[in-house]
């Protein structure tokens, strides 16, 4: 007995928006196990298999909506980011044990507004999340509206200090645009670049009010 034509019809889209749904999840279930191991600190074949379960257990659990991600892949930049991400929590875990053994004290931390050069929310979480993993930088607020993030750094002593870890945030933001950042978003990227500081803020927050006000009237 053969199937008619209408039924095979139907099963074939079927089965490809299901593999599409699956394909489109997958990121996030991987991106939350990998969230499982680091925290576990353990990569071990059992932490990652649990991880995923855990991770697909919370993901149907939650019904957590299909977000289309926006991200490029350059395999070079990521390296290059991957080593300076390393190489600063390293200089910056001697350097935050060095101040509390020796100069307890002297060291003083400070709040450091750095404007961005991107407009993409998911640069601008995983930014957030790699300098917040950096031995004594925190990400205490992201304006993302003017396009500001707030960093607490330590130690902060004087004004070089404070250009240093301005630097360092600004340093981590261009290699995770190059790094992952779409056509778009490095267009962006470079045009604020060529931008004195103040401009560059700015036109960050005009470009940071259009965006709201455009998201705005679509939504009414």
């Amino acid at each position: 007995m053969t199937e008619s034509p209408g039924t095979s019809a139907s099963a074939v889209p079927a089965a490809r928006v299901w593999w599409r749904r699956l394909a489109a999840r997958l990121p996030t279930v991987a991106w939350l196990t990998a969230m499982w191991v680091v925290l576990w600190g353990d990569p071990s074949p059992g932490t990652v298999v649990a991880g995923a379960a855990v991770a697909a257990l919370c993901y149907s659990a939650a019904r957590l909506p299909h977000i289309p991600v926006r991200l490029g892949f350059r395999p070079l930049h990521a390296l290059r980011l991957a080593a300076r991400v390393a190489y600063d929590m390293l200089v910056s875990s001697l350097r935050v044990a060095f101040h509390g053994v020796w100069r307890p004290r002297r060291t003083n931390g400070a709040i450091v507004a750095v404007p961005m050069r991107t407009d993409s929310d998911f640069l601008l979480a995983i930014l957030s999340a790699l300098l917040s993993m950096v031995t004594g930088t925190l990400v205490i607020e992201l304006n993302r509206n003017q396009r500001v993030v707030y960093v607490h750094g330590l130690p902060v002593n004087d004004a070089g200090a404070v250009r240093g870890l301005r630097a360092q945030v600004r340093r981590t933001e261009e290699l995770l645009v190059r790094a992952f950042g779409t056509a778009e978003d490095l267009e962006i990227f470079e045009r604020l670049a060529g931008l004195p500081e103040e401009a560059e803020a700015a036109a960050a927050a005009a470009a940071g009010r259009a965006a709201g006000e455009h998201t705005r009237r679509e939504g009414e």
